[in-house]
C-alpha cells in the first residue's frame, strides 16, 4: 500500500495490512471521494468517537 499525504510525501506499507491493523498500527485514516461536492469525510468509529469526546470537552471548557 502506497499512501500520500496532502504535503505529497508518500509512506509505502505492507500490501496485506487490513484497515483494522492499520488503526491498530496508529494511522489515521480519512476517506473522501473527489467526486463529492460537499466534500464529505467518513471515518472510523472509533475516531467519530474521539473527536465527539474532544468536543464535548471543549464545550465544557468554553463554559
Amino acid at each position: 500500500m502506497l499512501f500520500h499525504n496532502k504535503a505529497g510525501q508518500a509512506m509505502n506499507l505492507a500490501d496485506n495490512l487490513t484497515i483494522k491493523e492499520l488503526l491498530e498500527m496508529g494511522v489515521e485514516l480519512t476517506l473522501s471521494e473527489k467526486i463529492d461536492p460537499n466534500h464529505e469525510l467518513w471515518l472510523a468509529d472509533d475516531i467519530k468517537e474521539q473527536i465527539a469526546q474532544q468536543e464535548k470537552q471543549a464545550k465544557k471548557g468554553a463554559k
